[in-house]
């Protein structure tokens, strides 16, 4: 997101370790199609009327630049009067954008040529106090997130060429604009947005500068410096724009004020800059992107977002080991860069916009890579479906002791890598007999003891291979941090705590802390490493100084926390780098057990693993890797069945369950369930509401606002399985 925090990342990468060769392929092949064929040429902005806009900001009357490429005549072929459009709403259009002084050029040039010759337009906004738009540049704020509903009103409504379809990409700030409008715009005007794919997106700035309580030494300041000196400060194209950009040099005061505060609480600057809140609200199908490596825009962002995202509202995951890029042009195992990527938007945007069926309503609902490059499909994330694991801390630096005793200390400093031994807890486990694999989002859950009221905590997780090395330097490894002012309890796993309290001192203290998200699978023979300290690889302390002591007995069991991959998650072989143009096979497998051959599931203490509140509700786990096909006339298809169905002009309730089929010997279980609300005697699509539900074990619900006329309505319903529809359950009720 921010060029500032590249020169921090070489100091977050430990010892350098080999390069992986070319990622496992097993599982069954995923392999998207895009539909709309590439017949047009490409119109420039300023080619046609309406394509160099300049709209009035409705907050405050600044000027909101607009520029879009459309599709042009070619060999003869005409394109539509009317198009969807894809908007891409960025603060670098005039900073990162070589030749952007030379004339109209797009921030995502490979964007326009992709999707402009296949009928979409692509436009381009200059955010507020950017580029040539006018106004304060926010760090994405109210204005700012009412100036995209806007400008999705007039892409969608209001332009030449609008079809009422437009949908949102870009990556970081690009992805942030997307989830912030999508979520907490009017929704009046955002009711034109169909569809988003927000890529390495911040979920709120609060994480970009703080975890938990503990802020990035200096992340704020010199990010938003970045910003002033290089994004905002810098000149328009149109040099009668001038006085603008003396302006926008000189409004970034409660930028730089909000910023200054370094006491790690969610302060109102804070909070107005947090987008989660919007998260159950999005209507727009989401395809949510993030990479597992990415140490500027950190992974913590995607917990308490993806997984908040309504059920009625399409959406899929795609999380694996890249850094803050794309998966398409990623540097951590360049071998692994997903060949797919931009037929997958294709297929996304065809569906969701176009209404072709491209098959991407029947993806996977989450994608995740392992730290070995083997992708595999889960139910959510971070919370998987995999079970709980756990490995208690105990003495000599044990991790994974059932029976521990005692104690350990330190005392907080600053980073222990580059100051004192003195300064950091290391716990290791044995060789494992087995692979292990972790998943999700790790908790250290620690029990302390603190002579003074304030302490920060870091910890950090590495995976080693059996000659101890680290299995890669950018991804097989995590950190997280905790202030002990701040032990609050998460507002659906993010933090939220608006004032931190002196901690008590000399009495045992339970903190949990939270680790980015992450897969890391350690090989048979490797180990997992633990290093606890009170600052590492970035974070403050909190400069007090404090002597911490780390409980790892019976009464105080100190424990890493996780849960594991669903051994019954189907592998996917995804087309990468070195299958382009390749046939993909199709293997169908599961991935197996991988608790470290018992290890993380032998009791602590007595106690079996303690499923956290962190890690969300048991969850149905994925329906296991389908055996050879059987005859069609031995195969059945799962029911779905309606419970309860109640429609009013304002709100559909439906409830149900699901039950499995039999195929060839197995059962055939339904992860989503389709709804279907249609008003009787009524052919117009604006009478008919289409949701998708996901299903938890056997059960369902839809609950949704609508607005509908009064009348009688059919409500359909069918179980979703295997890239087909199961037979229909039909309940007729009467809305009014």
């Amino acid at each position: 997101m921010k060029l500032a925090a590249i020169l921090a990342l070489l100091l977050l990468l430990p010892a350098a370790a080999a390069r992986a060769a070319s990622a496992p392929d097993a599982g069954e092949a995923f392999d998207p199609v895009v539909l709309s064929e590439p017949l047009y040429g490409i119109s420039e902005p300023g080619e046609r009327p309406g394509t160099r806009e300049m709209l009035t900001a409705e907050a405050d009357g600044a000027r909101l630049y607009v520029e879009t490429w459309l599709p042009a005549a070619q060999d003869g072929r005409e394109p539509p009067a009317r198009v969807p459009t894809i908007l891409v709403m960025s603060p670098y259009a005039s900073t990162l954008n070589p030749g952007y002084y030379a004339g109209p050029t797009p921030l995502y040039q490979d964007l326009v040529d992709f999707f402009v010759p296949r009928g979409y337009a692509v436009a381009q906004h200059h955010v507020r106090g950017t580029g040539e738009s006018g106004g304060c540049l926010e760090q994405t704020a109210a204005k700012q997130i009412a100036d995209g509903a806007q400008v999705v009103e007039w892409l969608g409504g209001k332009s030449p060429w609008a079809d009422g379809n437009v949908a949102m990409y870009g990556v970081s700030y690009d992805a942030e604009t997307q989830i912030s409008v999508a979520g907490l715009g009017d929704p009046a005007k955002t009711r034109y947005l169909k569809a988003i794919v927000p890529v390495a997106t911040v979920a709120g700035q609060y994480e970009y500068s703080f975890f938990d309580g503990v802020p990035y030494t200096g992340q704020a300041i010199s990010s938003n410096a970045f910003y002033l000196g290089l994004v905002s400060a810098m000149p328009d194209r149109d040099p009668q724009n001038l006085v603008d950009t003396f302006e926008k040099a000189t409004c970034q005061g409660e930028v730089f004020a909000g910023s200054a505060d370094m006491s790690g609480d969610m302060t109102p600057f804070w909070k107005a800059r947090e987008y989660r809140p919007g998260a159950p609200k999005i209507r727009a199908a989401t395809l949510m992107v993030h990479g597992l490596a990415d140490w500027n825009v950190k992974p913590i962002s995607q917990a308490g977002f993806f997984d908040r995202l309504p059920d009625s509202t399409p959406h899929k995951g795609l999380f694996g080991v890249w850094e803050h890029a794309t998966p398409d042009s990623h540097s951590v195992e360049p071998d692994w860069e997903r060949e797919d990527w931009l037929p997958m938007v294709g297929a996304w945007y065809d569906r969701y916009l176009k209404g072709l069926d491209t098959g991407a309503d029947r993806w996977p609902a989450v994608q995740v890579q392992a730290t070995d490059g083997q992708w595999r499909e889960e139910v959510e994330w971070p919370a998987t479906g995999g079970p709980v694991g756990q490995l208690g801390l105990g003495p000599g630096g044990t991790l994974g002791a059932t029976s521990p005793s005692g104690s350990d200390a330190y005392s907080e400093g600053y980073d222990p890598y580059v100051t004192s031994p003195s300064q950091e807890l290391a716990f290791e486990t044995p060789a494992l007999a087995e692979p292990l694999h972790v998943t999700g989002q790790p908790v250290l859950d620690l029990w302390v003891t603190l002579d003074r009221d304030d302490a920060h905590l870091a910890a950090v997780m590495t995976a080693l291979d059996a000659d101890g090395s680290p299995i890669s330097t950018a991804h097989g490894w995590t950190m997280g941090f905790r202030s002990a002012r701040h032990l609050d309890p998460l507002v659906d796993n993010h933090f939220m705590q608006e004032q931190g309290r002196p901690a008590p001192a000399g009495q045992p203290l339970r903190v949990q802390v939270r680790f980015h998200p992450n897969d890391v699978r350690v090989p048979a023979g490797g180990k997992l490493r633990l290093q606890i300290a009170g600052s590492v690889r970035g974070s403050a302390p909190s400069g007090a100084g404090t002597a911490i002591t780390v409980l790892h007995d019976c009464a105080h069991p100190s424990a890493l926390r996780f849960l594991m991959a669903d051994p019954g998650a189907r592998l996917l072989n995804v087309r990468e780098r070195d299958e382009a143009g390749a046939a993909l096979a199709s293997a169908p497998a599961a991935t197996g057990t991988t608790d470290g051959g018992g290890a993380a599931t032998a009791p602590l203490c007595g106690r079996p693993p303690e499923r956290l509140e962190t890690f969300g509700p048991a969850r149905a786990p994925v329906t296991t890797a389908p055996a050879p096909a059987a005859p069609a006339a031995a195969c059945g298809r799962p029911r779905a069945g309606i419970r309860r169905a109640r429609v009013t002009r304002r709100r559909v309730q439906v409830t149900g369950r699901v039950r499995g089929a039999t195929c060839g010997g197995r059962t055939v279980r339904a992860k989503r369930v389709e709804v279907v609300v249609a008003r009787e005697r009524c052919r117009s699509r604006a009478c008919r509401r289409r949701f998708v539900v996901q299903v938890r074990r056997s059960r369902w619900t839809l609950s949704r606002r609508v607005r509908l006329a009064g009348g009688r309505y059919r409500v359909t319903v069918r179980a979703l399985a295997g890239g087909g529809r199961g037979p229909a359950a039909v309940r007729r009720v009467r809305a009014r």
